[in-house]
């Protein structure tokens, strides 16, 4: 896995890079996210899932491996913020969206050059599965904490509205009704589905924030071993209790060692969360998955993978 980390490395330098010294025009980051977030990486995602060959109990798997570590881990970061009595609401906020959401740009485009495309194409699923509830979760977080009440009507408007979610379950519809789509739009979507690795991971390192002023450094380190360690461990118990297959083993196990996600930035600037730490929490995270992520894989030998 280091050497398809290491190409991933050097995308983000290049994205620190290009929004240090100013080499692109200033739009250059919000018009490439845009395209990524609602034409590239919806056609890899369209593309990858109608491709799959999905079994019923797979999906059900999946779903296990992926939402009941996400729960556990919802479970011990309210336990762990019991701890720390002094911390501000806005900051619970970040802490809880930085332990349980996953960053999908970082995801898909690891995935899609890590793994065959059965395995990839479960990632997408595994994304599809929880970015709902992880959302979901977040704004009531959001709320809670800011003492104001949840509207989950516009929660709910919001994620069907989700170019992601929609394109994955698209794709899974397709699969699962074997419907046989055009080779010329497949491959259509399929070179669109190329540009968005290495845009999306552009996007990511032109978002990292080399400053620790302002931030938390108890409240940090709770959120990234919650999120990088204690997560995909638990994943990794999930899957070897429930015996499910190797395959989705592998993607649950990735998926929970996701990074947090940089969507939560502008989720936390929007409800009332702690920008200053959830840029921080973004920033810490992507940088050591670069280590978690390949030792998630060394969890698979006792799942049989």
């Amino acid at each position: 896995m280091l050497a398809s980390i290491i190409p991933v490395f050097l995308i983000l330098l290049l994205g620190v890079a290009i929004r240090r010294y100013g080499w692109m025009p200033a739009d250059f980051f919000p018009s490439i996210e845009k395209f990524s977030y609602n034409i590239a990486f919806p056609a890899m995602l369209f593309a990858g899932t109608a491709r799959l060959s999905f079994h019923g109990s797979q999906v059900g798997e999946l779903a296990l491996a992926t939402l009941l570590p996400t729960f556990l881990i919802v479970v011990l970061t309210l336990a762990s913020l019991l701890l720390m009595p002094t911390l501000p609401g806005a900051s619970r906020s970040s802490v809880m969206q930085g332990a349980m959401r996953p960053n999908t740009y970082f995801g898909l485009a690891v995935a899609a050059l890590v793994f065959d495309a059965k395995t990839a194409s479960l990632v997408m699923l595994a994304l599809a599965l929880c970015l709902p509830v992880v959302n979901a979760l977040s704004v009531i977080a959001l709320a809670w904490w800011s003492g104001s009440k949840p509207n989950l009507a516009t929660v709910g408007r919001t994620l069907a509205r989700n170019p992601i979610i929609q394109a994955t379950l698209a794709g899974v519809i397709v699969s699962l009704l074997d419907i046989a789509l055009p080779t010329a739009l497949m491959n259509t979507l399929d070179i669109l589905g190329k540009s968005a690795t290495a845009l999306g991971l552009l996007c990511v390192g032109g978002g990292l924030v080399f400053s620790l002023e302002g931030a938390r450094p108890g409240a940090l380190a709770v959120s990234s071993v919650l999120k990088l360690l204690a997560m995909p461990l638990l994943a990794a118990q999930v899957c070897l209790l429930a015996g499910v297959a190797p395959e989705v083993a592998l993607a649950a196990c990735f998926y929970c060692a996701l990074p947090t996600a940089p969507n939560a930035y502008i989720m936390a600037r929007q409800l009332g969360g702690d920008t200053r730490l959830m840029a921080s929490l973004i920033t810490l995270q992507t940088l050591l998955a670069l280590v978690t992520v390949p030792l998630s894989r060394l969890f698979m030998p006792a799942l049989g993978a």
